[in-house]
């Protein structure tokens, strides 16, 4: 038995007395919102299997079941809002009982570490399971749109599921099926310019970000690229951009890696050639491991993208990369043509 488990068992035989109180206590402050009229026996239950489980030396036993039962609920799309408020709220109606049951101060100091600990790692266990269920979703998600065509109905398929799944489903539903679009709008597409101005007003289009751009790089290692705004926000120099990489941009083609910068302010690479812009995230665009390219987003919010965009944004780079690969070998084989 682990010195946690020994001191909760302790505590178990404490907060016993205290049982009906603590059961009115959760009661009260689940039913405040919920009203459920099965509240009460939730709470009897639940307090009387926590009693019990303590008093016989079994928290860590408890805490890997809870472990296995949260990723359950995850997997199956649970939310953990409701959970998560009602383990906290347990845990006050203990302390509380803790306070009115325990006058000795080392035994209640003993008792409250010990009640706060627990409480602390049950809410551990749920959160992990969530955020490793999110991870797998985002990373499922990612895999199936790297398949392209053939795994669109896949797509489709996740897409659903991560709609049902937690508050964030809505937003990746908008960028698969930003995916989707981008896909069938620039696929029997064969010239590279009309390439990269569809796959920037898609984008924008779909995602209402600030500014969108497609950029690459000519044989020279100049950037060459077509750019999107939303209505009424104006871009420093013309639609065409021409230059040495710099910026967000630059950086993210000499790393190889995507920048997402929530607060352009805070970044000393961040050149302001859109008024307005507060975030910003650039993905580059990789052809067998060199960088070719890149696709820029800028937003008016704060901190707008997340992993989720990024996941996405590498997506969409690999469909670019073959899109632009099929271009240029339609214009090479037109050239030897003529």
């Amino acid at each position: 038995m682990t010195p946690l488990a020994d001191t909760l068992r302790r505590t178990a035989e404490r907060l016993r007395p205290r049982r009906d109180a603590i059961v009115e206590r959760w009661v009260r402050a689940l039913a405040a919102e919920s009203g459920d009229p099965e509240v009460r026996t939730f709470c009897e239950q639940g307090v009387d299997a926590l009693l019990d489980r303590l008093a016989r030396g079994e928290a860590e036993e408890m805490l890997r079941e809870e472990a296995v039962e949260a990723a359950a609920a995850a997997a199956g799309g649970a939310g953990f809002q409701e959970p998560i408020r009602a383990v906290r709220e347990l845990e006050r109606c203990c302390l509380v009982a803790l306070a009115e049951a325990c006058p000795e101060p080392d035994v209640l100091r003993e008792s409250l570490d010990a009640v706060a600990e627990l409480g602390g790692r049950r809410l551990d266990g749920l959160l992990r399971a969530h955020e490793r269920e999110a991870a797998r979703r985002i990373a499922e998600a990612q895999d199936q749109a790297a398949r392209a065509g053939e795994r669109l109905v896949e797509l489709q398929r996740a897409n659903d599921l991560l709609r049902r799944s937690d508050a964030q489903s809505q937003h990746r539903a908008e960028q698969i099926g930003m995916l989707s679009s981008v896909v069938h709008r620039i696929a029997p597409l064969r010239d590279s310019d009309q390439l990269l101005q569809e796959a920037a007003d898609t984008i924008q289009a779909r995602m209402s970000h600030t500014y969108v751009a497609v950029v690459v790089l000519d044989h020279e290692g100049i950037v060459v690229g077509r750019w999107a705004g939303r209505h009424g926000v104006d871009r420093q120099g013309a639609g065409r951009t021409q230059g040495p990489a710099g910026g967000i941009i630059g950086r993210a083609l000499r790393k190889r890696a995507p920048q997402v910068v929530p607060d352009v302010a805070a970044d000393p690479d961040y050149h302001a050639d859109v008024e307005g812009t507060r975030s910003e995230m650039v993905i580059p665009i990789l052809e067998d491991g060199e960088v070719v390219g890149a696709i820029d987003f800028q937003s008016e919010r704060g901190a707008a993208f997340d992993l989720d965009d990024v996941a996405v944004g590498e997506t969409l780079a690999e469909f670019l990369v073959v899109a632009l690969r099929n271009a240029r070998l339609f214009a090479e084989a037109r050239e030897r043509r003529t």
